[in-house]
């Protein structure tokens, strides 16, 4: 009888070694990847004629509740799923019902620059008039958690938040009324990478009567008092960005170098999700089309078309990382 261990060097052998003849599998994708994910999978026929990578439309909202072919996925009819934002808490919990599990959500591209509804990154923005430059993580979470696990003061004023020149003029936080609706990837991206700490989740601070998402930006670039959040390709006349520091390092602006090498804390990528078997080891053709992916070929096409960012290096190690032990020891 193979052992865990044996089956994770099975694993390993391969996908590093040659291709399985005959093995075919099975995914989703979102709208937004219509052009990139057939790339993908033309370029990875070529590469490995004898593997079969389906994907196939229509494409759909990535969220479950939303699309039958992720819903699919995420119980246990499919083998792999694109995505292009943080999974939902309901899909996570599909997810974990049907594959006793956690996801193993690998990067594969990034998320493009400024194009807006294409994983461009999430930004906190100001009125052109407001004189602050930078907030870190700490200060975000004092304004918008109620929990604060980072531990920062719920700020009483703009001065409180780091405009001297400001004392006494409230903040005003919109967007809030969004937060306790579905979850959106902008609303998910800041509970999970700021509000939460050390598997402690955050939990918003109400602000009624602040607006929803969609109105974010038309009440910040009228109102010099406000703050809110958005994804930077939604930018208008009248709002302008606010650097963002996490609570070890230094804040930094949005610029397209800073998003594209992972400095820039709130950019986002285009993921590929996959399971482990009972052995916790990962679909061993799936781990090799993802090898490709994340591969100089892979990246090629991401280059080529111009949407999305190729991987940063981070990235990249996280992803060998992975796939270099395909099972759960």
């Amino acid at each position: 009888m193979i052992g865990k261990r044996g089956t994770c060097l099975i694993a390993a052998a391969l996908l590093l070694g040659a291709a399985v003849p005959g093995a075919s599998r099975t995914g989703s994708a979102p709208k937004i990847l219509g052009a990139l994910v057939p790339a993908w999978l033309a370029g990875f026929a070529r590469a490995e004629p004898v593997t079969t990578i389906v994907v196939p439309p229509p494409y759909g909202p990535p969220q479950g509740k939303l699309d039958p072919a992720l819903q699919a996925f995420l119980d246990g009819r499919r083998d792999m799923a694109f995505l292009t934002r943080d999974m939902a808490e309901a899909d996570r919990s599909a997810f974990r019902h049907a594959h006793h599990g956690e996801p193993v959500v690998l990067a594969v591209a990034g998320g493009a620059w400024h194009r807006f509804g294409y994983v461009d990154p999430v930004v906190v923005i100001v009125n052109v008039a407001n004189p602050v430059r930078a907030l870190s993580f700490r200060q975000l979470d004092a304004l918008l958690s109620e929990t604060r696990w980072r531990g920062g003061a719920a700020p009483a004023d703009w001065g409180e938040l780091g405009v001297p020149g400001w004392r006494g003029k409230a903040i005003h936080v919109v967007g809030g009324d969004g937060w306790s609706g579905e979850e959106s990837a902008r609303e998910l991206t800041i509970r999970r990478r700021v509000l939460s700490v050390g598997g402690q989740v955050g939990r918003w601070r109400m602000v009624p009567g602040s607006g929803g998402e969609d109105e974010v930006v038309a009440r910040v670039g009228s109102d010099p008092q406000a703050i809110g959040f958005t994804g930077f390709g939604h930018l208008s006349t009248g709002v302008r960005t606010v650097a963002i520091g996490t609570d070890a390092r230094r804040p930094e602006r949005p610029t397209r170098a800073a998003i594209a090498s992972g400095a820039y804390p709130l950019a986002r990528s285009v993921d590929l999700v996959m399971a482990r078997d009972a052995q916790g080891c990962l679909d061993p053709v799936v781990a090799r089309f993802a090898s490709w992916l994340v591969g100089p070929e892979g990246q090629a096409i991401v280059r080529h078309q111009g949407v999305f960012l190729p991987l940063n290096l981070r990235q990249r190690n996280e992803a060998r990382r992975i796939l270099r032990a395909p099972c759960r020891l």
